[in-house]
């Protein structure tokens, strides 16, 4: 059986990159299907079986096709239904968008929500019927487990897009980072993402602060040196303003890191009591949590066993496989 999977992105190295959309091409091809790959209105055949498209917001183009020839049509990703913030959130985007995500939502034979907080609000807020929750998860064979002692390195992933970048507190754990030498004169902060919009002024900031010569912008790294990285961080710091689930984060814990972020959005739901989850997003706030996790070597190694375990319980690769089994069974048994 033929199956379309659709993803809207520039840059088709994304697919590979970024573990959510591989993993879900794995498991379509671990489930038996015959995979074609599209990210473009062309690229999206006329004749595939079934459609597992990736976000909402241009899931109209495989829906036209597929519902010419009525094939069925799964959704999935982050909704972004409702922000702390305006600005970014589905009540914050213009009718007229509105009113094709709720089209996509209504004309999908499933919408899969990787996490509880946008599942509950969407099919409540929006009266969504084909609503599923299945959370991303992770291969814990790969995110294992480094050997041997951790490195005197506060890691933090994000992309330097300015949204991104601000979403994430990035110009925050910059101008923490004083404060953490201070009390800890031999950490290094490395900050591992795309080169974006915000880059530049964030390594100006690094100048400013005298502290560029211990803070790394190494750019997108192969997967293979993000683990490493992960696996040899002391902290990994990731302060955000919104996360729809927060995969960088689940890929630390996976690997057995301290993890440090703030209870918005869906990261309660994956980090739970397996991470140090603080109100306030302000420098001093950042350095003070991370400065107590440097100083306890007991308490990092804690954390880091509750956070690897609490991945390998509830966020399996084989959690989602079963689930979308199950999700795509039922569609074609009720056609």
């Amino acid at each position: 059986m033929r199956v379309c999977f659709f993803a809207p992105v520039s840059n088709r190295r994304m697919l590979e990159h970024a573990e959510y959309y591989k993993q879900d091409i794995d498991i379509l091809r671990e489930l038996g299907f015959d995979v074609t790959i599209a990210t473009s209105w062309s690229e999206i055949p006329w004749t595939a079986d079934f459609y597992f498209v990736w976000w909402w917001t241009w899931a109209f183009l495989p829906i036209l096709k597929a519902r010419l020839h009525k094939r069925p049509v799964l959704i999935t990703g982050t909704f972004d239904y409702r922000w702390p913030i305006p600005g970014y959130d589905y009540h914050s985007r213009p009718e007229w968008q509105k009113s094709i995500l709720r089209l996509s939502l209504r004309l999908s034979s499933a919408n899969v929500f990787v996490s509880q907080l946008e599942y509950l609000g969407v099919t409540g807020g929006l009266g969504i019927k084909n609503g599923y929750y299945v959370p991303h998860v992770l291969n814990t064979d790969l995110y294992s487990e480094g050997i041997g002692e951790r490195d005197d390195i506060v890691l933090t992933v994000a992309g330097l897009q300015k949204p991104s970048a601000e979403r994430k507190c990035v110009h925050e754990i910059i101008r923490c980072v004083p404060f953490v030498r201070a009390r800890h004169p031999s950490v290094r902060f490395t900050i591992a993402g795309e080169h974006g919009s915000a880059y530049a002024e964030l390594q100006t900031l690094a100048r400013k602060l005298k502290v560029d010569d211990v803070l790394s912008f190494p750019g997108v790294i192969p997967r293979d040196c993000k683990i490493r990285l992960m696996q040899q961080c002391k902290v990994y710091l990731q302060p955000s303003v919104y996360e729809g689930f927060g995969v960088a984060i689940l890929e630390a814990m996976s690997c057995g890191a301290a993890v440090v972020s703030n209870p918005v959005g869906a990261v309660p739901e994956v980090v739970g009591d397996a991470g140090l989850l603080v109100e306030g997003r302000s420098p001093e706030i950042l350095a003070s949590v991370v400065n107590r996790l440097l100083s306890d070597a007991p308490l990092r190694r804690d954390l880091g066993r509750r956070a690897r375990e609490r991945v390998k319980t509830l966020f399996s690769f084989e959690r989602r496989k079963s689930a979308l089994e199950r999700i795509i069974r039922d569609i074609f048994a009720s056609r």
